[in-house]
């Protein structure tokens, strides 16, 4: 495999254009980001196309495993660049690079896509702005096995790279599918024969107390204005997540942990958890 590498020394190779403008938010059609190796592993098992990538030479004799992967998607048709640490810099979005940072095409994801997958449990993002919480979600969605993630309204790219990073490679192995009107995620998803769940801060069952085996679209809304009255409204379930405690909500992705992992449970129908084990 070929292992001379073009090198790129100057940060205003045109290259080094192309890597800052796929890293700026919500550039129209631009590639993904993919900064770090795992990124790039992941994407390539998923088949995505790795088009171009940068790899810090510092780092290619010191670091087997990166000089092998970086050979490796050269062999695939990938232009694979030598470049030194301050090109890298210039790339790479994050303070410390990680070694390598490749472009690469976006999968093309429907709604129907999403809709259809099994288990027809997905989970759709309304308005969530912080791309590090919609990888959140993406991630657990992907942990818990639930069919995909939609996200919608004034939701942060959820190919951008912050969001790629916080999903894990997650974003991979789920469909994530993006869609302007969530009024119509959940027409669709109606006709499908998904329930549709609503999450609110207050007022709605609690997720133990409710159904949540069958087929459902479940809604949540954006850090803190939460999800548009209207479609709570619209909405077959409203569920809340108690909060004994002193706060008044919880973060966006980690409601979404709450709710994906009782239907979960109640999907595998463990309903009696396991009691402690007695103390010696």
């Amino acid at each position: 495999m070929p292992t001379d590498f073009e090198r790129v020394s100057s940060r205003r190779n045109a290259t080094v254009g192309a890597f800052r403008t796929a890293a700026a938010p919500r550039v129209a059609d631009a590639p993904m980001l993919l900064d770090g190796r795992h990124l790039v592993e992941d994407a390539r098992r998923a088949g995505v196309a790795v088009t171009l990538a940068a790899v810090m030479a510092s780092r290619l004799e010191a670091d087997a495993s990166l000089a092998a992967l970086a050979s490796t998607i050269a062999g695939e048709g990938t232009r694979v660049l030598s470049v030194t640490d301050d090109v890298m810099d210039a790339i790479s979005p994050v303070s410390s690079p990680s070694g390598i940072v490749a472009l690469a095409g976006r999968p093309t994801i429907s709604l129907d896509d999403v809709l259809a997958r099994s288990p027809q449990l997905v989970v759709g993002l309304v308005d969530l702005q912080d791309p590090g919480n919609v990888g959140a979600v993406i991630r657990t969605a992907d942990a818990a096995g639930a069919g995909g993630v939609v996200a919608s309204g004034h939701c942060a790219d959820p190919y951008g790279w912050k969001a790629l990073r916080g999903a894990m490679g997650g974003t991979f192995r789920v469909p994530v599918a993006q869609v302007p009107d969530p009024s119509a995620v959940v027409t669709e998803a109606r006709a499908k024969g998904l329930t549709i769940v609503a999450t609110a801060p207050q007022g709605g069952t609690p997720p133990w107390a409710m159904t949540l085996t069958q087929p459902a679209l479940v809604l949540i809304g954006g850090e803190g204005a939460g999800l548009p009255t209207a479609l709570v409204a619209a909405a077959d379930e409203t569920l809340s997540i108690p909060m004994p405690g002193g706060a008044e909500s919880l973060n966006a992705a980690a409601a979404a942990a709450v709710v994906v992992y009782e239907s979960v449970r109640q999907r595998r129908g463990d309903d009696s958890p396991a009691a402690p084990e007695p103390a010696p």
